[in-house]
């Protein structure tokens, strides 16, 4: 162009035309972020509203198992119980998930013994894959830490997720578990390689692997295929860790599942998170109690069992009035006396006027925060501020070291089960006389 063919009114029309462009990206980005923030609280508010009376009806059908039932409804019982298992995982899935999404989740880091935890993790490994006819093997590289510093349930986590992952698509052969390390400036950097000779994947299903897809596995189904967010979460708790998951793979060839975190050397305290994830990262929630989530979701049938009768007086202070009965049905089993309130506010009045030998408190009260509730009890002048303090918990998502720090003396998982709480209140309560052992489920 020459100087002389300028016109002023094309460069204001050329940056006017640009403003407009970068207004509707902006519109279309606040839209599609918009919509982003609605779907996640949706998916929180459903996951809440669903984990009560999932876990209701978890527990009841397994106190059901114990009733005189013909064979049919036995088989009739087992199907509702495998399939409010696996309603479960997808609420305690969409639970993590959406804590995920909103920063909400807050690393427990501590010392841990990184072989012993990838030797049991390769002992399931192998009672799994021998079920289905494949080998298996755990190497532990030479340059591995025994001892490390990071949270041990979140790598637990992650790697039994690539595990199930790479289980599920392998009908012939082999899956295996590699771990590695480096040390990268002071911080080791641990590298776990799941390898498999499934069916293996191409570019694009690679490219929706990590990618949340809310399903629901029907209970006749011979395979665990879980509610297909689990890839998902893993991939946020490695970015968590410092680190990152992937899948190299191809069709007809198996799959290589990677994945990385950094850990702290022994006795060292550190960060793992990069600096962005920093902000606003704080929470009063920690990652998900995987032992037990695993054992509540894998455990077979048992047997119904007979235990020592209790002796003792229970306050029971639970909102929802389906776990009151429930809880009832178990204390009358365990042969204990039991008053039972609503609100933490009732269960102070009754604690300043009473004497009981155990508190069994839901830790989400809806009048009163769980942690100040307890600081409550424990701060009354009477002798109940003494009073063994048993807290029931979600299996995931309950902040199980803040209740414990704040004078809780033990804790009860949710759902209910009959031999676990039993377990935990013989810790408090003296053993009945002469009367029948009491009868359990779960």
């Amino acid at each position: 162009m020459r100087p002389e063919d300028f016109e002023p009114g094309d460069l204001f029309a050329q940056i006017q035309n640009l403003v407009e462009r970068l207004a509707e990206e902006r519109r279309a980005r606040e839209a599609a972020e918009g919509a982003e923030r609605s779907k996640s609280e949706l998916l929180a508010m459903i996951g809440h509203e669903l984990k009560a009376p999932v876990e209701t009806i978890a527990s009841v059908s397994d106190l059901l198992r114990l009733s005189p039932l013909d064979p049919a409804q036995h088989r009739y019982t087992d199907m509702i119980v495998q399939s409010s298992q696996s309603l479960r995982s997808v609420v305690d899935d969409i639970g993590d998930l959406t804590r995920l999404e909103a920063g909400r989740f807050d690393l427990a880091r501590s010392e841990f013994d990184l072989h012993a935890m990838i030797g049991e993790i390769g002992s399931a490994l192998q009672a799994r894959a021998s079920a289905k006819g494949l080998t298996s093997g755990v190497d532990i590289g030479a340059s591995c830490p025994k001892l490390v510093v990071a949270d041990e349930l979140c790598i637990r986590q992650v790697l039994i997720t690539l595990l199930d992952t790479a289980l599920r698509s392998t009908f012939d052969g082999s899956v295996r578990l590699h771990a590695s390390a480096i040390d990268v400036n002071g911080v080791w950097r641990l590298r776990f390689d799941v390898t498999d000779t499934g069916r293996g994947y191409s570019a694009a299903e690679r490219a929706q692997l990590f990618k949340p897809v809310l399903k629901v596995q029907s209970a006749a189904s011979a395979e665990r295929e879980g509610s297909g967010l689990e890839l998902a979460i893993a991939r946020k708790l490695a970015l968590l860790m410092g680190g990152e998951v992937g899948c190299d793979s191809a069709p007809g060839k198996g799959s290589l599942y990677w994945f990385t975190l950094m850990a702290g050397h022994a006795g060292q305290a550190f960060s793992a998170a990069r600096p962005e994830q920093q902000e606003g990262a704080a929470c009063d929630e920690p990652i998900l109690d995987l032992a037990e989530a695993e054992a509540v979701a894998s455990e077979p049938v048992r047997e119904a069992e007979r235990q020592p009768k209790l002796s003792g007086r229970v306050l029971v202070v639970e909102n929802n009035a389906v776990n009151r009965m429930l809880l009832g049905t178990y204390l009358d089993e365990f042969g204990v006396s039991y008053e039972m309130v609503a609100t933490g506010a009732a269960a102070l009045l009754n604690l300043a006027t009473k004497r009981y030998d155990l508190v069994l408190m839901d830790m989400k009260m809806p009048d009163l925060d769980a942690i100040e509730a307890t600081k409550r009890i424990r701060a009354l002048q009477t002798p109940s501020a003494e009073v063994p303090l048993v807290a029931l918990v979600s299996v995931r998502g309950d902040n199980r070291g803040a209740y414990l720090a704040a004078g809780v003396d033990a804790y009860a998982s949710k759902p209910i089960r009959g031999r676990e709480l039993h377990r935990v209140l013989a810790r408090f309560l003296r053993e009945g006389e002469g009367e029948e052992p009491a009868l359990l489920a779960g």
